[in-house]
């Protein structure tokens, strides 16, 4: 399933690369656009840690995705003909409260209160907190050297709904802000007629809504 994601994540860069194309002065400076190809090394990376049984370090890096296309779409959108050096100078600006909830309600996405329970899950396994000891105590005490992980199927399975989740949130955030990837001059029309049944098919929702908003 894992290689399924990052096909479909492949697809839909592909899809914003065509939009690249066509409209180069658009994206060229986008945020959402640079954090968007930076997405396929994470996601090969969450993929990796998931085969490891690395599954809190998975966990953090989906928030750190989360986190990241929130905040590149709090720049682009308020900021969309700016330089990329100016956008630098804001998330320098926004460091100390650019994140999670907050940075969430600054924004005028939809489905707020579905992007802030995302991030509020995630964050209980990457903080110390009482599920995430209970889920990385060792089972016994010879274990907490061992530099193996041990696997754990309802935290796998877990970590597979978060990265659906997630890459959910990544598309519907860069869908918000670029709703023209999909439109009528792409080139890309066979991506364009499958992408809505791999949607379905990892149950995002928030992207399906977007989509039928689109009229797709």
């Amino acid at each position: 399933m894992l290689d399924e994601q990052i096909k479909v994540l492949i697809q839909f860069i592909m899809a914003f690369y065509d939009l690249y194309i066509r409209t180069p002065k658009e994206v060229r400076n986008s945020l959402t656009f640079f954090r968007l190809l930076s997405f396929y090394r994470e996601f090969r990376w969450v993929q990796s840690c998931i085969s490891k049984n690395a599954y809190h370090q998975c966990i953090r890096e989906l928030r750190f995705v989360l986190d990241s296309i929130i905040q590149a779409y709090y720049v682009d959108q308020r900021h969309f003909n700016s330089e990329m050096m100016c956008k630098l100078e804001i998330v320098k600006e926004i460091d100390r409260w650019g994140f999670g909830g907050r940075l969430v309600d600054q924004t005028d996405l939809g489905h707020k209160p579905d992007l802030k329970d995302l991030y509020g899950e995630l964050s209980t396994y990457v903080h110390s907190t009482y599920r995430e000891l209970t889920s990385s105590l060792p089972k016994k005490a010879k274990q907490i050297a061992d530099l193996e992980f041990k696997k754990d199927l309802e935290l796998e399975n877990l970590c597979v709904k978060l990265t659906n989740r997630t890459i959910d949130a990544v598309f519907f955030v860069t869908l918000s802000l670029f709703p023209n990837i999909f439109g009528p001059e792409t080139k890309q029309t066979r991506i364009k007629a499958s992408f809505p049944r791999s949607m379905e098919h990892f149950e995002c929702e928030l992207t399906l809504e977007k989509l039928a908003d689109l009229k797709l």
